[in-house]
């Protein structure tokens, strides 16, 4: 029992080895789109670096995901069940498709700031924690709020 899913990068490839991201927690709609959008705001000024991209998602998710389970990396997608595969563009870190083999209903438990924003001040803290003594309140990530406003700025 979970909340499983498993996300690949770009396109799904079901009979060839492509790395996979198992979560056996928070797999639900909204707790993704939460893991992208922290992720997006903590890549915002790398630009569109894919690899970094995939590579920090993995931080993300396993910075929300303390401890030892509940979190994997495996070299062929499969679906967990619950919430299927996940496809999500490497550039701009968005669900671009959706593979589930059967119904469901959409999980929308979380407000999807309200999440981004928790996974954000673990990021903080832990840059905070690793830079003890050490002052950049710059360096610190924007809230989704921050970040949105930002985003609106630049697109105007």
């Amino acid at each position: 029992m979970g909340n499983r899913a498993t996300i690949v990068f770009d396109e799904y490839k079901p009979d060839k080895n492509q790395t996979a991201l198992y979560l056996h927690w928070n797999g639900g709609r909204d707790s993704v789109e939460g893991f992208l959008k922290a992720t997006r705001i903590l890549m915002d000024t790398r630009g569109q670096d894919e690899a970094y991209a995939r590579a920090r998602l993995v931080q993300v998710i396993g910075t929300y995901m303390v401890g030892n389970l509940s979190f994997g990396l495996s070299e062929r997608a499969f679906d967990p069940g619950d919430n299927g595969i996940y496809v999500v563009d490497s550039k701009t870190l968005t669900i671009k498709d959706r593979r589930v083999g059967y119904d469901y209903d959409e999980q929308q438990e979380y407000d999807l700031n309200e999440f981004t924003n928790e996974v954000i001040k673990l990021i903080n803290a832990v840059y905070i924690a690793a830079n003890e003594g050490v002052s950049y309140p710059e360096a610190l990530l924007p809230t989704a709020e921050e970040y949105d406003a930002q985003q609106a700025e630049n697109n105007s």
